[in-house]
């Protein structure tokens, strides 16, 4: 982070946690699926099933009105998942660390711009006790990372733990708050929309296509933050300060003495990630 992030960590005690919608602007894959997740928006009919899905959907026993349902009803549940995860990003906020044992000269590059860049050095325990009173429910998780071209995004998770190989390098860990107003809402309106599709679970009302146009208007217009502040221990969370390794000694010396003034009394080093071989 840079300095004034750093301040106002210290002069608020909060992490700040942006929305993933907001997040998106700069990954607009970010809490979604991967391509092999939208295969089934290829489908017009039962023929552009390949051998797999085919067997995948059980087909081979069933009757040509069988066959129609199934057919109908998995394009559309699938669909609804996709455009489920599109929608509730809206109800998580993340707060993202990069997970190493060692310093990363690319989160340096990517994350800092100048001389006056600032790291946080923490461990898991550290940051669980350091939000151990916040009346916040929060989650935490690894990062996967995968081919979007070529690995589906599973559904074992709510949570937005999915992201492009491409950003691989971030090793990220992530906190995570659902926003469970922002979520009811979605739900409601998503719920809607369901009960024109099915009776109960396997019981379609409609083997047609389903028309999301009637829902997006309202969906669009649930608010959001952009991101919110959660109260966190810094004492406990802060094992280490550690600056840029292009910092001067005056920048040092300012972050001392700022620390010092907020009580914060962790190890403050600078980065030798740029130091000199011996010969």
């Amino acid at each position: 982070m840079d300095f004034t992030k750093y301040l106002s960590l210290l002069d608020r005690g909060q992490l700040y946690f942006p929305n993933l919608e907001a997040l998106a602007s700069s990954d607009p894959h970010e809490g979604l699926l991967a391509q092999p997740n939208y295969r089934h928006r290829q489908w017009k009919g039962i023929d552009d099933l390949t051998h797999t899905e085919w067997d995948e959907l059980q087909m081979e026993p069933m009757t040509a009105a069988e066959r129609h349902i199934q057919f109908w009803s998995t394009k559309n549940s699938r669909e609804y998942w996709l455009r489920r995860r599109f929608y509730d990003r809206r109800a998580f906020f993340v707060n993202c660390w990069h997970l190493n044992n060692y310093e990363s000269a690319a989160m340096w590059s990517r994350y800092v711009s100048g001389t006056e860049g600032i790291a946080i050095v923490s461990n898991y325990e550290r940051i669980e006790r350091s939000l151990a009173k916040s009346a916040e429910r929060l989650f935490a998780g690894k990062v996967e990372y995968l081919d979007f071209e070529k690995s589906k995004v599973g559904n074992r998770l709510v949570f937005p733990l999915s992201k492009r190989i491409s950003f691989a390098y971030e090793s990220e860990f992530r906190l995570i708050q659902w926003d469970l107003g922002v979520q009811e809402r979605l739900n409601a309106l998503c719920s809607s929309l369901a009960e024109s599709m099915f009776y109960g679970p396997g019981r379609p009302k409609r083997t047609d296509e389903i028309d999301w146009s009637v829902i997006e208007e309202d969906v669009a217009g649930v608010k959001y933050p952009n991101g919110r502040y959660i109260d966190v221990e810094l004492g406990a969370l802060i094992e280490e300060v550690r600056l840029s390794p292009k910092a001067g000694d005056w920048f040092l010396d300012l972050v001392r003495s700022v620390s010092g003034k907020y009580g914060l009394n962790a190890k403050l080093t600078r980065s030798d990630i740029l130091s000199s071989p011996i010969w």
